[in-house]
This record gives structure tokens, sequence and C-alpha cells, in this order.
């Protein structure tokens, strides 16, 4: 009896003899039906092979599920609602010796040029701290540098507090210092990009940057509350007045947020703080020299943290700005002026806050809307041109339009920046790149205070609108280079 040819192995050829004697069919013509046993005993034959690789595929499958649900994770609720606190209590801390700064000055022998720099060097020494606290990283816990930072805050309150019964001017500029070298305005941003996903950190960063407009609001409301309950007490002395108040009270605001922390806050992993790629043991080459940033992506930082830079400054410097023209060019009281300023930033922080949830509902594209807020920043510096209408009301009626738009559209470009940075780069350069933006933001606190100190109303609109026009122009260039990294987390 002739054998059939096995062109598929002998296991192809004994089922295809079983199949031939089952049908009883002739040797003689077993082409068609053989040929397509043959086809589905290959294709059996396959299919069992490749049983593995569908295992394999299933495991793909679920370790790419918690990949998906990683990328919208978020922190525990009162982790994330004690940034949210802390961001509010630091920009208090920031602009409560606003409206205060110039007769304390005045009182220990400065002028008003002093009282700028002693508003800005808290941000400005905010800087070497946040480079201090990036290398703390690696020898400490995270929550254990923030406790660090809230009672080194508290030593430059009471300083700041003290300063009136030592009379000595640059006590002043010395405990502002301190407050800014402890101030870890870095750390927020750090957590945040460290446990909420790429999909929910432009919601959670709106509300990070409204929340410090919310600051900016209590701020001078505390000022005011402050300075009124001074007066109905009728207390006045060396260490306990209008001026040196806010120093105690903020004394007391930060010992009660360092229990807060030690309670509520959940502490960040040592490893993510200090992270390195290990494979089998052995440790690969530090992110540090392996993933080098490229020149457009340096580019695109950089246009970031110029933006960060100029919103922080007019955001900074429309609060001293509005006090100073509320006292010296509309006659305002101290109380008076600084009421104005808390309800401006008071009605831009609601818009802010407002806008986070729009933004998450519309899916809204983080450089469209960049772009977009810069632009109608430049087009709201119309309404602070100074017009000398005869009308006192029609003069705040303008400058109070015009300055909420800019607020409101610099806390939204703000909050954009911030997410494009946290998205930038890798997960493990996350911490690099926030505290480099934390930085820019300092810096524009800083410049903002001391340069809108000396402005007048004929100068400070032209200012602005340069600012917003080059910034418009650096974020059109580099547009194209604000794409997320794919290691993002």
């Amino acid at each position: 009896m002739p054998t059939p040819i096995n062109c598929f192995g002998s296991g192809a050829k004994s089922v295809v003899l079983d199949h031939v004697f089952a049908a009883r069919i002739p040797l003689r013509q077993p082409r068609i039906p053989a040929m397509t046993t043959m086809v589905q005993t290959s294709t059996e034959t396959s299919t069992c092979s490749s049983c593995g690789s569908f295992g394999s595929f299933e495991s793909e499958v679920k370790e790419e599920q918690p990949c998906l649900e990683d990328k919208a994770r978020m922190p525990p609720v009162s982790s994330l609602l004690l940034i949210h606190y802390f961001l509010i209590l630091c920009t208090v801390n920031l602009v409560i010796t606003i409206p205060t700064a110039n007769e304390y000055a005045e009182r220990l022998g400065a002028g008003r040029l002093f009282a700028g720099l002693m508003i800005g060097c808290l941000p400005i020494l905010s800087i070497a701290g946040n480079l201090c606290n990036q290398k703390l990283f690696a020898c400490l816990p995270f929550k254990t540098i923030w406790v660090i930072c809230s009672l080194g805050t508290v030593l430059g309150s009471v300083l700041y507090a003290l300063a009136g019964l030592m009379r000595f001017k640059w006590t002043l500029l010395i405990s502002r210092g301190l407050m800014g070298f402890f101030s870890a305005f870095s750390l927020p941003g750090i957590y945040v990009s460290h446990t909420v996903g790429v999909e929910r950190r432009s919601e959670v960063l709106f509300y990070f940057s409204a929340v410090l407009q919310l600051g900016c609001a209590a701020g001078p409301a505390l000022a005011a509350m402050l300075e009124a309950s001074m007066k109905f007490i009728k207390i006045n002395n060396l260490v306990l007045d209008s001026d040196t108040i806010p120093g105690w009270f903020m004394a007391a605001a930060y010992l009660f947020f360092t229990v807060k922390i030690i309670l509520c806050l959940k502490d960040l992993p040592p490893n993510v703080l200090t992270r390195e790629v290990t494979s089998g043991g052995r440790t690969l080459e530090s992110p540090k020299t392996k993933n080098r940033m490229k020149m457009s992506t340096m580019a695109a930082a950089c246009a970031m943290f110029w933006q960060l830079f100029v919103s922080s400054a007019v955001i900074t410097g429309v609060e001293v700005y509005t006090i100073n023209v509320a006292r010296h060019h509309m006659g305002w009281s101290i109380e008076s002026s600084a009421w104005f300023v808390a309800i401006l930033m008071l009605i831009s922080g609601v818009f802010n806050l407002s806008l986070g949830k729009v933004i998450q509902c519309m899916a809204f594209n983080d450089i469209t809307g960049l772009l977009m807020g810069t632009f109608v920043a430049c087009l709201s510096c119309v309404f602070l041109f100074n017009f000398d209408l005869d009308s006192q009301s029609w003069k705040v009626s303008l400058l109070s339009f015009g300055l909420i738009s800019v607020l409101v559209t610099n806390g939204l470009t703000r909050a954009l920046a911030l997410s494009i940075c946290s998205k930038l780069v890798p997960a493990e350069a996350v911490n690099s790149i926030m505290t480099w933006a934390t930085v820019a933001m300092s810096l524009g606190r800083g410049g903002g205070s001391i340069i809108c100190a000396v402005l007048n109303p004929d100068s400070f609109a032209p200012v602005l609108l340069g600012l917003f026009a080059v910034t418009l122009m650096f974020s059109w260039a580099t547009r194209k280079y604000m794409k997320p990294d794919m290691k993002a987390s």
C-alpha cells in the first residue's frame, strides 16, 4: 500500500490516516480530503502551540490594567485637602504683611523700597530652601522635611513680631528671609506629581492655582480683621499692635498646621524620592545620566518656567500695586484697601475653582488653553490704562474689571503651565523639574512685589502688556515641543 507523503511531520501523518480510514475513502482519491485535513491539523497544531502565547497575552493585559488605573490615581482625601490648606497658608504668609508693610518699615526708620524688599525677600529666599529640600530627599522622609520647614516658619514669624521690640529694621528682612527659606513651597507640587495620575493632574493643579488665589484673598482680609481687632481691644505696645499681630497669628497657624501634618499626611515611600532603576539585582545607569533632556524639551520647559515667573509676578504685583493705588491715589484707609484687594482675589479664585471642573468636563487641551489664556490676558490690559476719568466710580470699575480678568487668566495659565511641566519628563525627573518650576514662581513673586511697589497708574498697564506679549510669543514658538513624555506618571 502506498504511503502518503508526509509534509507536516509524523503527527500530521497519523491524523490523516485516521481520518481516511474513518471515512472509508479509497486511498486512490485522498487529495482534497487529505489536504483539508492536513490544513485543519496544521491549524490545530498551531493553535495548541500558541496556547502559551495566549496565556502571556492575558498576563500582559492584566499588567496593563493597573497602568490604566494608575493614570487616574488620587492620594487620600485627607492628604489632598491638607496640601491645599498649606497652599492657602503659605500664600497668606506672603501677603498678610502687605497692607501694613509700609507703616512697619517707616516705624523702624526705613522707606517704601525697603518695604518692597521685605515682601519680596520671602519668595526669593525660598529658592535656596527649595534647592536644599531637594538634597534632603536623599536622607530624610518627605513628612519629616515638611515638619522641619513648618517649625522654621514659626521661628521666622515670631522674629517678625519681635522686630518692633528690637527696633532694628534689618530684623524684618532676616525674619522674612527665614520664612522664605523654610516656606517649602515646592513640596505640594512634588507630592501631587507623585500621587496624582496624568489624567487627573490638570484638574488638581487647577485647584492648586485657585487656592493660591484664595490665599491672596484671605491674606488682606485677615490683615484687615486683625487691624480692626487691635483697634477694638485698644492694645498698642511694642510687642502686640497692628504691625506685629500678623507675625503672632502666622506663628500660631503654622504650629496648628504642623500637628495636622503629623496626624493626617500620608508620607511618600522613600524609594519614590530616591528612585533607582534596578534589573535583576543590578543597578542600571542613573536617570541623571541616562535620561538627558532633549533640547526641544528643554526649550518647552524654559517657556513654562517663564510663564510661571510672569504669572506669579503679576498676581503678587497686582496685590501690591492695588493697595498702593487705593491708599495713595484714592485716599482709602489700610482696612478699606485690604478689603478691596481681598474681594478681587476672592472673585478670581472662585472663577479658577469653577474652571477646574469645566476643563475636566471638556477634556481641554493644556497647550491650547495656555495660549488662549495668555492672549486674553493681553486684551485685559486695555482696561488698566490710565484714562484720566473724572468719576472715581468709573476708575474703580475699570480697574476692578481689568484686574479680575488679569487674575483669572493668570490663574488659568499658571495651572496649565504646572501641568505641562509635570508631564514633560519621565517620573524619575519630576522632583527636579517641579523644584525648578517652584523656583521660577518664587522669583516671580519676589520680582513682582518689588517692581510693582514703585509702579504708578501710567506705567502699570504697559509693563503688564509687554510681559504678556513676550510670554505669548515664547509659548507659541515652543508649542510643538510641549508633548507629554511617554514615561510620565
